[in-house]
């Protein structure tokens, strides 16, 4: 369960911060079976396994996706099973612990992509040195799940702020980098700007990135009176515009623009093996078990993907999933 300070999620074994830190998780950790009222495709060749649902509201759930363990691939990784949240209108399905589950807005096959929204970071000052924060962490190492680097950016919203983004690939050790954002006032911005660095900045992130942790370097504000609250998320290209009613009131951003999180990207990919070599046996768990399919690297981090061969069209995860 997550409070205004922390949130500890044990199953992901994040490196909580300190006072002054702020950590963006993209998944959670447990899954749930599915609940409620789930769609099922009408016409057409099924992407899901048999005797599962297609949908959960509008959003099409592909396996090795599934709602609950029984329609998603968890012999390749648990964190296949989704779950479809009915308690709004339409259903929505989600991934994580329901407390802090990250809502999916979509799921590619092909692209080997899935947008999802995941929750705002936030240090808000109530006087120049008074504050509160909201943190949270992830350790993607388990997961299919890493950020996309093209598809994202580290975004930092506010004035006179440094925002650090730190973490760790799998091979290459520590990663650092961060941006500054500077302004005197809200009217010293201008609406719809870029974010070069005048009320907000933002930095590309790099590939096999398996864990994060965003940091404020502030214990104080000089700015609070008319800009009390700062952001900092990883959030997908162009889905950010800057609007200086961001920097005014208490999560006055989150409240009016974000509340269902910041728009991410992430590349999933089978990370638990690799494309078989020719003339070599095919591993007994290899995932691309449709007849007219075939193997391709994971553009981001270990791991393949599964594609219809030419002229078929499906899902390659599936026995007859690609058809002509």
């Amino acid at each position: 369960m997550c409070s205004l300070h922390t949130c500890n999620m044990a199953n992901w074994h994040p490196t909580m911060a300190g006072a002054s830190t702020v950590m963006v998780i993209f998944i959670a950790s447990i899954f749930f079976p599915a609940v409620g009222t789930l769609a099922r495709a009408s016409s057409g060749h099924s992407m899901s396994s048999p005797g599962c649902p297609d949908k959960c509201g509008d959003v099409s759930i592909p396996y090795p996706f599934g709602i609950g363990a029984h329609c998603a691939a968890i012999s390749l990784n648990s964190y296949f099973n989704l779950d479809c949240d009915s308690t709004v209108d339409p259903p929505r399905p989600t991934v994580g612990d329901p407390n802090v589950a990250a809502e999916i807005a979509d799921i590619s096959l092909k692209n080997g992509e899935m947008h999802l929204y995941s929750p705002v970071n936030h240090i808000c000052f109530t006087s120049n040195t008074t504050f509160t924060k909201f943190t949270t962490g992830y350790d993607l190492k388990r997961t299919p799940f890493l950020p996309s680097p093209p598809r994202n950016r580290f975004t930092v919203i506010g004035c006179n702020t440094l925002g650090l983004i730190t973490g760790y690939k799998e091979t290459a050790g520590q990663y650092v980098t961060g941006c500054y954002s500077n302004c005197e006032g809200i009217n010293n911005t201008s609406e719809g700007a870029p974010c070069n660095g005048m009320g907000c900045c933002e930095v590309a992130i790099p590939t096999n990135l398996t864990s994060l942790e965003i940091k404020f370097e502030m214990t104080q504000s000089r700015v609070w009176s008319f800009n009390p609250c700062f952001y900092a998320m990883v959030a997908e290209v162009g889905w950010y515009t800057f609007r200086q009613q961001d920097l005014a009131g208490t999560l006055g951003f989150i409240d009016g623009r974000a509340k269902r999180g910041a728009a991410v990207v992430v590349d999933w990919a089978i990370r638990n093996g690799s494309c078989p070599e020719k003339g070599k046996d095919t591993p007994t768990d290899y995932a691309c078990i449709s007849t007219n399919s075939y193997c391709m690297a994971a553009n981001n981090g270990p791991g393949y993907l599964c594609q219809c061969s030419g002229g078929y069209e499906g899902n390659p995860y599936l026995l007859t999933g690609c058809q002509g």
